[in-house]
């Protein structure tokens, strides 16, 4: 199995091969290091940035391959995941007119892949050498198996501290209803549902805390809690965060890239897209 990163010569598609190559360290697997060749990109550039990080995969004995690719750039990376044993592609993504919409990343979210999907919104350079703790937010007790998988291995391989973030939806008069006994009783049955994850990530020894929230909106109390907290990793699941909205509002899930404060990896499960 081997662990693919699309490289382009910019910093932000470096620090999502860092990430990857974490990863392929964890697991022991060959990390390949994708360039689809176009006029944009400079060929000089994306094999400095390949040096780079097959450099720092000398340090974790993670064995490097380079691969260059012709043609319209998701299409052809996904003919190369559909002949190729992979397990997961890593692909940055960054700011621009219509943040996340219609960019090579995107574009791949819409694809049937047969790898995982990790989409990473670089927000601090350094981060990505350093993450001490993960925020993992989830809607109540709603996590699914491939993203504790996922979130569990990134925290493993940077030895990091992991916090699952529950937040409950709760308009204005849910609210006003909810006193202190009935939060807490409805917390713990959140708790409970989350009890073999929490078994789990003791098993995997890597330290877990589950915080609750109410909140009218998901994005806005995810945003606040990044914010205010010291977290080196965000981990957000693809599907959860991408719900319908109107076209002229962002997508709940190019609101958070566009303004998250900590470096994000949206996690798409091969059979959750």
């Amino acid at each position: 199995m081997k662990v693919i990163a699309a490289v382009n010569g910019l910093v932000t598609s470096d620090i999502a091969a860092l990430y990857a190559l974490r990863y392929a360290a964890l697991f022991g697997r060959t990390l390949v290091l994708l360039h689809v060749e176009n006029a944009a990109d400079s060929r000089p550039e994306v094999e400095a940035c390949m040096a780079g990080i097959e450099e720092a995969a000398e340090q974790y004995r993670v064995k490097c391959e380079r691969l260059f690719l012709q043609g319209e750039p998701a299409p052809a990376i996904q003919a190369y995941l559909l002949r190729t044993n992979a397990e997961i592609l890593f692909c940055s993504t960054r700011m621009r007119k219509r943040f996340f919409e219609d960019s090579l990343s995107d574009r791949l979210t819409r694809l049937p892949l047969p790898v995982d999907l990790a989409i990473v919104r670089v927000a601090h350079v350094d981060a990505a050498f350093l993450a001490e703790a993960v925020l993992l937010p989830i809607r109540e007790d709603r996590l699914s198996i491939k993203k504790f998988v996922f979130a569990g291995a990134m925290a493993k391989a940077f030895g990091a501290t992991t916090e699952i973030y529950s937040v409950t939806l709760a308009g204005k008069r849910r609210l006003a209803r909810l006193d202190i006994g009935a939060t807490k009783e409805l917390f713990q049955k959140i708790n409970d549902r989350l009890s073999h994850y929490a078994k789990a990530f003791a098993l995997m020894a890597v330290p877990l805390r589950i915080k609750h929230a109410l909140a009218e909106n998901e994005i806005d109390q995810i945003l606040h809690h990044a914010a205010h907290h010291e977290f080196g990793l965000l981990i957000i699941g693809g599907r959860r965060l991408s719900g319908f909205s109107p076209f002229w509002r962002e997508r709940p899930i190019a609101r958070l890239f566009r303004y998250t404060p900590v470096n994000t990896i949206a996690f798409y499960g091969r059979d959750e897209r």
